[in-house]
């Protein structure tokens, strides 16, 4: 499906503001080579998101994470927008005009993307402990 067939449009988008820091980052980056599917935010908007296969999860998150320490599929992380925790291989990511955004898998609820992923207090879960890697690598 051609971008221009999605009604995303980033001013009545979720986590517009994250994706511009985002952008800021990264820049204008090539789509990815995997097909994509349609994926309605909880504001009506809908947005490309990539379907990415298991065997390929690592290598992408290689390539789109931002942070110098990549973490491991298997590490459950809170997603600060909707305070539920997650493993980092339910990862999404989206097409949102020039970038390629990695997402929360509750990204269609909340916007929440990788800027908000942290690792759960585990003495309380109510309390997260924000540890936000170092960015740019």
């Amino acid at each position: 499906m051609e971008g221009n067939d999605y009604n995303y449009n980033k001013e009545n988008s979720l986590g517009a503001g994250e994706r511009e820091m985002m952008m800021a980052i990264s820049g204008p980056q090539e789509r990815l080579d995997y097909p994509t599917e349609t994926l309605k935010m909880a504001n009506g908007c809908t947005v490309e998101r990539y379907v990415i296969p298991d065997e390929d999860k690592q290598k992408v998150l290689d390539m789109l994470y931002p942070f110098t320490e990549v973490p491991s599929l298997d590490t459950v992380l809170l997603d600060l927008h909707t305070g539920k925790t997650f493993k980092v291989r339910d990862y999404i990511v989206t097409r949102e005009g020039d970038g390629n955004f990695l997402v929360t898998p509750y990204y269609a609820e909340a916007g929440g993307t990788v800027l908000d992923w942290v690792k759960p207090d585990k003495e309380d879960a109510d309390s997260p402990i924000i540890s936000i890697g170092t960015i740019c690598r």
